[in-house]
């Protein structure tokens, strides 16, 4: 459910509506870091996770990182804040 450029949908398999799109405003995309980052750590209740799993997973925050980073906005030279909800 990943996209290509790191971000989350609000809510899996529902295109075409705002739910597609990377949200911030409601902890949607942070509440994915959280679950991923625990997988990619093997902790908590995802310790028994296989390594190609934490691999995986490990990809997966770097690039939701990565989006949380690229969709920050810039105002005259300084970044500023995020929008509440991005295009995927």
């Amino acid at each position: 459910a990943q996209y290509p450029n790191g971000g989350w949908p609000q809510v899996f398999n529902d295109a075409g509506t705002y739910h597609a799109h990377i949200t911030y405003n409601d902890t949607a995309m942070v509440a994915v870091l959280r679950v991923m980052l625990e997988v990619s750590q093997k902790s908590g209740a995802f310790a028994w996770v296989d390594s190609s799993y934490q691999s995986k997973a490990n990809n997966a925050v770097n690039k939701g990182i990565d989006c949380i980073l690229k969709t920050q906005i810039k105002l005259n030279g300084t970044l500023t804040a995020w929008g509440q909800q991005h295009d995927e």
